[in-house]
């Protein structure tokens, strides 16, 4: 699933390619996901996409006549900027823009869960690169999910958002915490380096997909990653990378990590 850096990348691309185009028509392949075609079309057709934005796991494209819609990939969505032929060639669609220049924004997802939003609505958690995430909000969030899990913690997007599966153990992995600690038993001091990982990691794995896949605008890229790997048998500094079910998600992590239960 793409995760915050992904997103951040993919919202810097699209933008490259389809900001200002005039919108000529929208059609909706699959009404189980978007179940208000007409209005989905009526609202969007004629106008132009002014930005492109990430809200934690999703992109918001905004438009022109302030109007807009959200996207959540999910697992397997996927995101094309497509001709006319190449789009009737992409399978499983759930939406497609077209613009002036006759290419189109496929959004298709083919396991179907990928969800797309008219106008969605603002959302009042933090997430995890604004100024609203707070040291103060994330410690006042751990005492009152003192008997958490603390993967289950960090993952849960109703107290932060965009942070997903694999930079929660990468996350972890660098404030040397294991991820099968309780949320509450962790030192005040190791929940700050906690808190001072979550930017470090995510701002990093900007630069380095921006550096591997500059160009990406669906899919992830992950090769990068120190200890959410399934390509690594030991960490960078000769770990031994433990692989585990912890809060319902498989999840890679070293003994050297200090467990607070």
């Amino acid at each position: 699933m793409p995760e915050l850096p992904d997103l951040h990348i993919f919202s810097h691309n699209l933008k490259k390619k389809i900001l200002n185009k005039n919108i000529t028509s929208v059609t909706v392949f699959d009404t189980r996901k978007i179940d208000t075609p007409n209005i989905f079309s009526e609202k969007l057709t004629g106008t132009n996409i002014r930005d492109i934005v990430r809200e934690g796991k999703e992109l918001h494209f905004l438009m022109a006549n302030n109007n807009s819609f959200g996207v959540h990939l999910m697992l397997n969505g996927k995101l094309s900027i497509a001709s006319k032929d190449e789009a009737g060639k992409i399978n499983s669609k759930i939406l497609g823009v077209c613009f002036e220049d006759t290419e189109s924004l496929i959004v298709s997802d083919f396991q179907g869960l990928c969800k797309v939003t008219l106008n969605p609505k603002p959302s009042g958690v933090p997430d995890a690169l604004s100024d609203t995430f707070t040291f103060e909000y994330f410690s006042g969030q751990i005492k009152k999910k003192a008997r958490e899990n603390i993967k289950a913690f960090l993952i849960n997007q109703q107290i932060v958002r965009g942070i997903g599966n694999a930079y929660v153990d990468e996350i972890l992995w660098k404030a040397d915490i294991s991820p099968e600690s309780a949320a509450g038993k962790i030192p005040e001091e190791k929940l700050k380096d906690l808190y001072e990982a979550i930017p470090f990691i995510m701002n990093d794995a900007i630069q380095n997909i921006e550096r591997i896949s500059p160009d990406i605008i669906s899919g992830e890229e992950r090769s990068f990653l120190k200890v959410h790997n399934p390509r690594k048998k030991c960490t960078d500094e000769g770990d031994k990378i433990i692989v585990k079910t912890v809060a319902t998600k498989k999840t890679y992590f070293t003994e050297k990590q200090q467990l607070f239960k």
